[in-house]
């Protein structure tokens, strides 16, 4: 199986907001990122780093000192969620694609193709001369060696396999322990523990010297003789330049920073967010959710808030407490960067939620209704027939409903569409007299007026940076798009989603 390797000429997000209402005033808060989140470094004969991003589905080639990034394996080409990648001497990526259990060739003239299926919890990948072996993480992961007939050799299992392996200079894979310390295993399988801390490895590699280096989830760089703060609240991934540079990928952000032999640090990338997803305002504070954290809006950019399991979706400040929905179905309380508890499991594909006559109201949208969620874990259907709901508002105490499929915004009680026609309505709020809607196929931010039951596009939009497709079995990985909507400060917040921007629209 082979496919062609599509060719963009920069993964860098063009465009701005256009208002197309008099008085109406659109300001960046947060900036389009210059890259998305990276789960995989490598760095090339040239210089370039290459870099696998989960969430795109792409692979891109960065050159370091200029900034400039060529899209190597795009969105619409075969990866799902690329974790790890690891380059040949003859010029090939491999390319391990998490959740499918895949692993790709990138041939140096651009063709792909499958070379291994069937994998567990693929978390990295390494290339010792001519042989490529790919790790299953887990406390009882393993490293499989994989054949040029397309087969698997086992090389070791019952590993404790926590990230990405790298290779000593005596050609043994060196691998991250799950529960902290470092394994250096042999191509013929024997197995030694050649460190026993530190905890919470994520990456392995050695430098020119033959010096171990290791880095840690919470953002140090560890060899023998020092302990190197990178700055980062979170780290991935961590590859050596050919000069000695140590380029480390933050975690979830899309930040990439440098860290010369020098001692001198340089941001390569600057952080960004995935998404955005779910927006909602607390005690005067905007927060969104955003992948796997919470970070709170501030001017020109954002502060992390928490990095957790679970993959942020809707948002809605409730009481003292902000209320989230997950990929995996499920619904949170939290207390911005203090606690986050489950409430609520077993929902299907939740997006949107609104706090409404004292409940709770998601819309499910795998399920095509809205239900209630109670904070004992009950979950009561309040009404269904729709086709993707996708957010709920509240106006004039009538609970509200935006259908991305069927192109409504249908009021709940009876069913009334007050608007109808519209490209793939997402996020929902109420302001004023008025309930406003992100239109995402469409790239605008349109008034809807309950009363005339009219539409007027407001605010045209970026375009969206998301992946045109989400494959099959990308779901939790890749999540569906979902442009959030709030208030804040008496004027509207939307986020654009895949591109991480977030806007402000001051409308007369």
């Amino acid at each position: 199986m082979s496919r062609a390797a599509h060719r963009r000429p920069s993964a860098v997000l063009d465009g701005a907001p256009c208002p197309l209402l008099p008085g109406v005033v659109p300001t960046e808060l947060v900036p389009a990122r210059r890259a998305w989140a990276t789960a995989g470094l490598a760095v090339a004969p040239d210089g370039r780093l290459w870099a696998a991003h989960p969430l795109a589905g792409a692979v891109t080639a960065l050159d370091p000192a200029t900034g400039d990034v060529e899209v190597v394996l795009d969105p619409d080409g075969p990866l799902t969620a690329p974790v790890a990648l690891a380059l040949a001497p003859d010029g090939a990526c491999h390319v391990v694609d998490g959740p499918p259990g895949l692993v790709w060739r990138r041939g140096p003239g651009g063709t792909s193709c499958l070379v291994a299926d069937g994998l567990v919890e693929p978390a990295g990948i390494a290339v010792c001369g001519a042989r490529v072996v790919v790790a299953e993480a887990g406390p009882s992961g393993r490293l499989l060696e994989i054949r040029h007939d397309g087969g698997c050799r086992e090389i070791a299992a019952g590993l404790d396999v926590g990230g990405p392996p790298g290779v000593g200079p005596d050609g043994r894979l060196l691998v991250p322990g799950l529960a902290g310390g470092v394994w250096a295993v042999a191509l013929d399988g024997v197995v030694e523990r050649i460190l026993d801390g530190p905890g919470h490895p994520v990456a392995v590699r050695v430098d020119r010297s033959g010096r171990l280096i290791v880095l840690t989830a919470d953002g140090a760089v560890v060899t023998d003789e020092e302990v190197v703060a990178t700055g980062l609240a979170g780290t991935a991934d961590l590859a050596v330049g050919p000069d000695g540079t140590w380029f480390v990928a933050g975690r979830g952000t899309g930040e990439l920073v440098a860290l010369a032999p020098d001692g001198s640090r340089r941001r390569v990338l600057p952080p960004g967010l995935s998404g955005p997803g779910g927006l909602a305002a607390l005690d005067g504070r905007l927060y969104a959710a955003d992948h796997r954290t919470l970070v709170e809006l501030v001017d020109g950019g954002f502060r992390l808030l928490g990095d957790g399991a679970s993959t942020w979706r809707g948002l809605a400040a409730v009481g003292s407490e902000l209320l989230a929905t997950t990929v995996e179905g499920e619904l949170h309380a939290m207390t911005p960067g203090v606690t986050s508890r489950r409430l609520v499991a077993g929902l299907d594909r939740p997006a949107g939620l609104v706090a409404a006559a004292g409940e709770v109201l998601v819309a499910e949208a795998g399920a095509a209704r809205v239900v209630r969620a109670g904070r004992a874990g009950e979950i009561d259907p309040v009404a269904s027939d729709f086709g993707r709901p996708t957010d709920l508002a509240v106006a004039d105490g009538e609970v509200w409903v935006s259908d991305a499929d069927r192109g409504q915004v249908v009021r709940l009680s009876d069913g009334l569409v007050v608007a109808a026609g519209l490209a793939r309505p997402e996020g929902l709020v109420a302001h004023g007299a008025a309930l406003y809607v992100v239109e995402a196929a469409a790239g605008r931010l349109t008034r809807v007026d309950p009363r005339t039951r009219t539409a007027t596009p407001v605010v045209g939009l970026p375009p969206a940076g998301l992946p045109p497709h989400v494959p099959e079995r990308g779901y939790a990985a890749r999540p569906e798009p979902y442009a959030g909507l709030a208030v804040h400060d008496g004027g509207l917040v939307v986020g654009v989603p895949g591109t991480g921007a977030v806007l402000r629209v001051a409308t007369s």
